[in-house]
């Protein structure tokens, strides 16, 4: 019988899961396992709705702990959006105090932070874990790793609804849409769109036209609006992947990556400079990384990191790329060479809501 590729890639998962169970670590590896195991805990602060919250992480924790054979209490709280938690990293860093929580974790905007303010520590992630982890995960001199992919920039609309099913921006600005769209009063995703070297100045003429097409603004996690017929279409999405749970869940909705801003950004840990157990969040970071840590976070969040050979979310994306779609990468680097990007972002949110 001929293997299928979803048949290999699901063996070849199986392998390094028991490879990270069985095998012996890497010399590396086996010292941050011997340090984490030493320092006995993990302390984890950052929005309820990433990797699961409480629930996520409690399952993730205790299947590292059953990995890696340690004992770590691991404990997660509830804590305020991105900026603000970095901006406390910072705070803490700077006055010489301990970190609210030891893995900070966000998109490319907050890993460049730390890595411009010099408050994550650089590690060598492929040491760690060499048969798994690609040198092209790793951003900014081992200061971040990338965890999942997301999409962001999507439309979401009502499949039964819809006038037309949209495939680009640029379709949102036809007559039929006009008055059954949605977009965000924090202008999310259009400090990629306004970049120098994206859509640039015509991002801004397409945001004031877009503006004539609203009928109102939300935030994305109030899709339901969308499923009921209030919006026909939302524009566009923060991770483009809030939509799959409520799709699964029966609502008729449906989600496109625009073909004219196909989008790929990250999420990333960063180990805090001031972690209080760096050794630990080290190896929470490591496990992620491994296919069960990868099957977790699929499970809570609807996506994982697209360069794995065991990724559910390659398929998609693979799907699109054979639809002549063009994903374009936003990393840590290219967060830092445009700093016109915010301001972009900032003109966009004036003009969603109302402003000239």
């Amino acid at each position: 019988m001929r293997a299928t590729p979803l048949l290999l890639a699901g063996l070849l998962a199986c392998a390094l899961a028991g490879a990270a169970r069985g095998a012996e670590p890497s010399p590396a590896l086996a010292q941050v396992i011997a340090a984490a195991q030493k320092e006995g805990k993990l302390e984890l602060e950052w929005g309820s709705g990433i990797l699961g919250g409480r629930d996520g992480i409690r399952e993730m924790a205790a299947a590292m702990n059953a990995m890696f054979d340690t004992h770590i209490a691991v404990r997660f709280t509830p804590g305020p959006s991105l900026p603000e938690t970095l901006s406390q990293v910072i705070v803490a860093a700077r006055a010489g105090r301990p970190s609210p929580t030891d893995a900070v974790i966000g998109t490319n905007q907050y890993a460049s932070e730390l890595v411009r303010t010099g408050f994550s520590v650089p590690t060598d992630w492929v040491a760690l874990l060499p048969q798994r982890i690609a040198p092209d995960s790793v951003e900014a001199g081992g200061a971040a790793i990338r965890v999942f992919t997301t999409l962001p920039g999507g439309i979401v609309y009502n499949a039964p609804l819809a006038p037309m099913k949209p495939t680009r921006l640029a379709d949102l600005l036809r007559p039929e849409w006009k008055g059954k769209i949605a977009s965000t009063p924090y202008a999310s995703s259009w400090e990629l769109l306004t970049a120098s070297d994206v859509w640039g100045e015509r991002a801004l003429a397409f945001a004031a036209k877009l503006t004539t097409q609203l009928a109102g603004l939300m935030r994305c996690s109030e899709l339901e609006r969308v499923a009921s017929g209030e919006f026909l279409a939302f524009a566009m999405d923060c991770s483009g992947r809030e939509w799959v749970e409520l799709k699964r869940k029966g609502a008729p909705i449906d989600h496109t990556v625009p073909a004219d801003f196909a989008a790929q950004r990250f999420y990333y840990l960063s180990i805090a400079k001031n972690a209080a157990n760096p050794a630990a969040a080290t190896l929470f970071a490591v496990f992620l990384e491994t296919p069960e840590g990868q099957r977790l976070i699929w499970k809570y969040t609807d996506t994982d990191l697209h360069t794995y050979p065991d990724s559910q979310l390659a398929p998609e994306i693979r799907d699109y790329e054979r639809r002549g779609v063009q994903f374009r990468q936003f990393t840590i680097q290219w967060h830092l060479q445009h700093p016109e990007a915010q301001e972009g972002q900032r003109k966009a949110q004036k003009l969603l809501n109302g402003g000239g």
